[in-house]
């Protein structure tokens, strides 16, 4: 078996690499019939590409939006958790220990001022009542028939003055009977809706048990606390915005009404009252709520955010430049200031009235020619193609 080796190892070891030489010097004829089939209309590669100008379509162009920048407001924003109270808020309680008689509102009810809402027993104050104002009455009648007999000169000083004494303690009794009747009578002290009913009738209840709660939704009070280092940006009158996880789509505004006298000397913050109109009544108190106070209100010059382009040494945004040639994207350096809501203030760099390229920035190189679309997104500069429907006036006529 070594001998056959030997004789025959060289021989295929020879005819191995004439099959390899064959074989690249078939791969090198088909790539170069493959770069000629596509030169000659052939299936599209490279070569092809190179002569239409890059992504951009005919003449190198790339499609860009543009947006001409003009003035926006900004302001130097506070951010903050606030609170949201009722603009009044009692709890209904007794003032004495009573059972209760009967109440007079349902959960969840619209009740005005001065309207009854809870009735505890009373049947010993309204017969103490009625004793005094029966003593009164007579008081009264003894005062003034006293009063004749002194006109008359058949009553002295001294008389006069005990029966008007007694006359003044008998109402006197009448008043404070009336106050203990109505001790046990529990009002509306001003308009509003009320909580849950958390009582029933027949229930004892003694001085602080909660029997409800009475609101006043019509407007909300939001507390929320400030770093000290911005109070200079608190004042009567600042307008604010606040925002609720519960209608995350609504936004409500209002004005700060009072700021606390008093830094809290342990979180270094000052304590801001805002004011919010609550339409629909869909603010709850208790609610948490983001607040942004909008202090130091300004206009300035602004362009959409995604047009700033930040880099190392700077912001950058491309501007369209007309020349005869048609536009191109001139690569302009600016200087940003405060961004907000999607836009973004610029102090140098760009005058108002610029086209400012704010889609496709990405595409674009300084001194690139470009095409701008439309409002509707089709392109300004491109014209009407031409209709190929045959004219009626050149159709061949049918024969009868």
């Amino acid at each position: 078996m070594l001998g056959i080796f030997k004789r025959y190892g060289f021989a295929g070891v020879v005819a191995g690499a004439l099959a390899l030489m064959t074989l690249v010097v078939l791969g090198k004829s088909l790539f170069a019939s493959g770069d000629a089939g596509a030169g000659q209309g052939g299936p599209p590669g490279m070569a092809q590409m190179k002569g239409k100008g890059g992504p951009g379509g005919p003449g190198g162009g790339a499609l860009v939006t543009a947006q001409t920048a003009a003035r926006h407001t900004f302001s130097d924003a506070i951010q903050a958790l606030g609170t949201a109270q009722a603009r009044e808020s009692i709890v209904l309680t007794p003032k004495v220990g009573d059972t209760i008689r009967r109440i007079r509102f349902e959960s969840g009810a619209r009740v005005r001022a001065g309207q009854v809402l809870v009735e505890l027993s009373s049947v010993e104050q309204s017969a103490s009542l009625a004793e005094a104002n029966a003593a009164n009455a007579a008081a009264q009648e003894e005062l003034r028939r006293a009063q004749e007999l002194f006109d008359r000169g058949f009553a002295s000083q001294a008389r006069i003055d005990t029966v008007r004494a007694a006359a003044d303690a008998a109402a006197a009794r009448v008043n404070a009977g009336t106050s203990r009747y109505d001790d046990r009578t529990i009002r509306a002290p001003f308009s509003g809706v009320v909580g849950l009913r958390l009582a029933s009738p027949g229930q004892y209840v003694r001085p602080g048990d909660q029997i409800g709660t009475l609101d006043d939704l019509s407007e909300i009070k939001l507390d929320f606390d400030v770093p000290e280092t911005r109070l200079a940006q608190l004042a009567t009158g600042v307008a604010i915005t606040a925002r609720t996880a519960a209608f995350p789509d609504r936004l409500f505004e209002g004005t700060i009404s009072q700021v606390d006298s008093r830094i809290d000397p342990t979180t270094r913050t000052v304590r801001a009252r805002a004011l919010l109109p609550n339409p629909g009544e869909v603010i709850r108190p208790g609610m948490l709520m983001t607040v942004q106070v909008q202090s130091n209100p300004r206009q300035a010059l602004a362009v959409p955010e995604m047009a700033v382009l930040d880099q190392i040494d700077g912001a950058y945004i491309y501007r369209v430049r007309m020349a005869e040639g048609g536009p191109s994207a001139e690569q302009v350096r600016v200087q940003v200031g405060q961004r907000s809501g999607g836009m973004a203030e610029i102090l140098e760099g760009v005058a108002e009235g610029d086209q400012i390229i704010i889609e496709g920035v990405q595409n674009v190189r300084p001194g690139q020619p470009v095409r701008l679309s439309g409002a509707d997104g089709q392109l300004r500069d491109r014209t009407p193609a031409a209709s190929t429907a045959p004219d009626p006036q050149n159709a061949p006529q049918r024969r009868s």
